[in-house]
This record gives C-alpha cells, sequence and structure tokens, in this order.
C-alpha cells in the first residue's frame, strides 16, 4: 500500500512537472510569436484569409491572431503590449434606420448617431454635424464600441444612425438601411498613418521581429491576392463570423 501511494505521488509529481513545462514552452512561444489584433471588417480580412488559408505557415513565420470587436479593445491590447500590431483602420458608411426615414445630412438634428467613443467615425459624425449646426448638442452622438452591439441598435432602431465598416454597412442596406453620403467629411479626418497594420515601434525594431513583419506582409499580400481572385464574399461569409 505503501509502495502504491508513493508511486501514486511520484507520477502526480511528474504530470504537474511536465504541465508547468509545457505552460512554459507555451508562453515562450506566445511571447515570440508575432500577435495581431483583428477586427471583424472587410480592412481585416486579408490577414484572417492569410491565418485561414495557413499562409503564415508556409512561410515559416508564427502569427497569431486575436480577435476584437471594437476599435478600443485593439488600442487596448497595443497599450498593454498583449500584441504586436493591430489592423485600427476602417471606412465607414453613415447608415439610418429604416424607421428613422431619413435620407439627408440636414435632418440630423435631435436624432442619435452611434459611433466609437475616439476614432474616425467619432470625428465624422462630429464633422457632419458641425456642417450644419452651431450647437452640436442638438445632435446626439452615443458611444458604442462593439461593433456587433452598434448594427443592432441600429437593426432594431434604438438609434437613428449608425457610423459602420464593412461588411456591417453592407447587412445595414440588406435590411432597408438608407446610407447618407459623407465622403466630403473624410477630408480631414482619414489619415494615412492610420491605414493598414500599426505595429509598435520598440518591440519591432529588433531584427527577429522586422523579418517576422516582412513575412506577414509577404503572406497578406498573397492573401489579397486570392481575395481578388476568387472574390472577397465568400471569404466574408466564412472567416467574419466571431
Amino acid at each position: 500500500m505503501a509502495s502504491f501511494m508513493l508511486t501514486s505521488c511520484q507520477d502526480a509529481e511528474t504530470q504537474a512537472r511536465i504541465t508547468r513545462e509545457q505552460k512554459e514552452a507555451e508562453r515562450k512561444a506566445d511571447s515570440a510569436a508575432l500577435k495581431i489584433a483583428v477586427l471583424p471588417t472587410t480592412e481585416c480580412l486579408p490577414i484572417v484569409v492569410a491565418k485561414e488559408l495557413r499562409l503564415f505557415d508556409t512561410l515559416n513565420v508564427d502569427v497569431r491572431l486575436r480577435k476584437y470587436t471594437s476599435l478600443s479593445e485593439c488600442r487596448k491590447a497595443l497599450k498593454n503590449k498583449s500584441v504586436e500590431g493591430a489592423d485600427t483602420f476602417m471606412t465607414f458608411a453613415m447608415l439610418t434606420a429604416k424607421k428613422a426615414r431619413l435620407s439627408r445630412i440636414s435632418q440630423l438634428p435631435d436624432k442619435i448617431i452611434a459611433a466609437d467613443r475616439f476614432g474616425i467615425s467619432k470625428d465624422i459624425a462630429a464633422a457632419a454635424i458641425d456642417s450644419l449646426l452651431k450647437r452640436k448638442e442638438h445632435v446626439f452622438i452615443v458611444q458604442v464600441e462593439d461593433l456587433n452591439v452598434r448594427y443592432d441598435m441600429l437593426r432594431n432602431g434604438n438609434v437613428d444612425a449608425a457610423l459602420l465598416p464593412e461588411p456591417y454597412a453592407t447587412k445595414a442596406r440588406q435590411l432597408g438601411a438608407k446610407e447618407l453620403s459623407i465622403t466630403k467629411y473624410y477630408k480631414d479626418t482619414t489619415k494615412v498613418a492610420d491605414r493598414g497594420v500599426v505595429f509598435r515601434k520598440g518591440v519591432m525594431e529588433h531584427p527577429d521581429r522586422q523579418k517576422q513583419k516582412a513575412l506577414f506582409n509577404q503572406a497578406v499580400k498573397a492573401a489579397n491576392d486570392s481575395i481578388k481572385q476568387y472574390g472577397a464574399d465568400s471569404y466574408i461569409r466564412r472567416f467574419l463570423t466571431w
């Protein structure tokens, strides 16, 4: 009996040690990997496709995607150094709820617009309001960070309008939402630096990280070529579902 108990204790200790070693090995691998924050938007599609088609594996670069549903989560991940890069750029459309019956920017007074707390969508909404009102408080911008929640609020008529990226904008149009022209409001709010993946400067100066970045860009370029060849619709349905 004593021998059995001793063996059982040794087996438990051995398993615990193996588990600790496995966890440490995974921690080191995750630390060394290139971690990218992505959103369920069309702009992030090439990165997601590259991962799903194993293009990163083909190039022997360990890229791990961290999936979020709001820009604020991506910014927080960058700030907390839990990712090395994030695709934070999005183009937006201003969609109005079907029951709101809005067709012009001039009809926005006393209406509620859903946008990010910070970022381009908030700037576009503010610019549109500035263009027609001296007192911005006559139009209410509510802060809805989560893209899925923002889309659902527009779909359910909880807000009169919302700034949405693709593919959410197309989904809203298919349900009867109307689009207001906001092209001219992009002039002062869209920055070249916001386009594509933003990397943390300090960590990316290391030669190993620079090599990872180059291979990452190569895989994403190949994914872009595949999307152009086969079309984005099938990829959107398959990959942008979280």
